[in-house]
């Protein structure tokens, strides 16, 4: 691997170890009160913070392990991953097998832990598109015969997740999904199309169901409601205002003391805000930011058109969702409950976010393989190689530039 590879991955470990530590320490900070005053979870202050240590452990092995594994694998069983995911989606709706916490039903009891079928689906739709945009090229000419029928299984996967409820994962999902679709070249009328019928759609949901209603209200004015629906987004604020430039120092934070609801999860980057202010509000933004531009050089020097479009899939989805959490925190998107990447309690995002980190490495190692293996053919050394393949099932040819 040359040494631009190596900064790359190196950087990309970096960040996303720097931010899971965060995230242990901030779950630790956000919870140790209420956990250690409860009989629920045994009077041990660092319940939670034992139990992400673990999910830490878990996601580092799988992506150490993910690493290893050629990302062809999974273009070659995307039918069979796909169909495998859809099957867990509908799991959660089994009584006996479900796990169901305020009002949703969105977790598949392990006994152990509870696992989120939502969390794979989003990366797994991205890896399809992926798939998809591969088999028939860039800027597809196919037209509906390519873009209806990817609409149709995100459209699949979206209805169910929607069924949970779990509105801010659809869009999420939905987000990234026509994200990859745009980079990808599809023509602006199709885009324009389906965005207007998301829209559309979204009006509908909210129409229909009268908390999200409420809640959309209360975040246009949450002061006139800061004892009831915009109870949440007025002590989010509270938090931020709290933390000033430098915060008020890890664990010192008062709006977890019983104030801000989902504080280890939804709104661990309002505990962030306040306990290390604006500071480490602009260093959590920085480390997103660097892993997608890092995510996006990978893309770029991938060595087919499965690994470029996979590895901005798995970088923009990361990216989306983490500015929509932290938007919502500082009171600029209605709140969604979705967690912040690497950084909110939970096994599911954390092992899976950690897993897609790996497949990313992967894509950049396989992609320098390519560059060496081109340069020992041309014998004019070490010089970026463009691909050229019309599919990762064919022969790619390697002209060095």
């Amino acid at each position: 691997m040359n040494l631009g590879k190596r900064h790359e991955n190196l950087i990309l470990s970096l960040c996303t170890l720097i931010l899971a530590v965060l995230g242990m320490v901030m779950v630790y900070s956000a919870t140790s009160v209420t956990a250690g005053s409860s009989p629920r979870f045994g009077y041990d202050a660092a319940y939670f913070f034992k139990r992400q240590v673990l999910f830490f452990a878990v996601g580092v092995s799988l992506a150490v392990l993910l690493t290893r594994i050629d990302y062809d694998f999974y273009r070659r069983r995307i039918g069979f991953i796909l169909a495998g995911t859809f099957v867990l989606l509908f799991l959660v709706f089994i009584p006996g097998i479900r796990h169901t916490a305020n009002g949703a039903s969105r977790w598949i009891n392990l006994r152990v832990f509870t696992f989120q079928p939502s969390e794979l689906a989003k990366f797994v739709l991205l890896a399809f598109a992926a798939y998809a945009i591969d088999r028939k090229g860039e800027n597809p000419k196919e037209g509906f015969r390519v873009f209806l029928p990817m609409l149709a299984v995100m459209g699949a996967f979206v209805a169910a997740i929607l069924k949970e409820p779990d509105f801010g994962m659809a869009v999420v999902i939905v987000a990234s999904f026509m994200a990859i679709l745009f980079i990808a070249g599809f023509p602006w009328k199709y885009l324009a199309g389906a965005v207007a019928a998301g829209l559309a759609g979204v009006a509908y949901l909210i129409a229909t169901k009268p908390y999200r209603l409420i809640r959309l209200k209360a975040f246009i004015d949450p002061f006139s409601q800061a004892q009831a629906a915009g109870y949440q987004v007025v002590q989010s604020l509270i938090a931020f205002s709290n933390g000033g430039l430098l915060g008020s120092g890890i664990g010192a934070g008062k709006q977890k003391l019983f104030y801000l609801p989902e504080m280890h999860t939804d709104y661990i980057f309002s505990v962030i805000g306040e306990e290390l202010g604006f500071a480490g509000v602009v260093a959590v933004g920085a480390c997103y930011l660097t892993m997608v531009w890092v995510g996006f050089r990978i893309a770029r020097r991938a060595r087919d058109l499965f690994g470029k479009y996979l590895a901005m899939g798995v970088s923009s989805v990361i990216g989306i969702q983490a500015l929509m959490n932290m938007m919502v925190g500082l009171k600029m998107l209605p709140p969604k409950g979705m967690v912040l990447p690497f950084l909110s309690y939970g096994g599911s995002s954390l092992i899976l976010h950690l897993a897609a980190m790996g497949v990313l490495i992967n894509i950049s190692m396989k992609g320098a393989e390519g560059f060496v293996a081109a340069s020992d053919h041309r014998g004019r050394g070490y010089r970026r190689a463009r691909f050229s393949g019309d599919s990762a099932c064919g022969s790619v040819s390697l002209p060095v530039s």
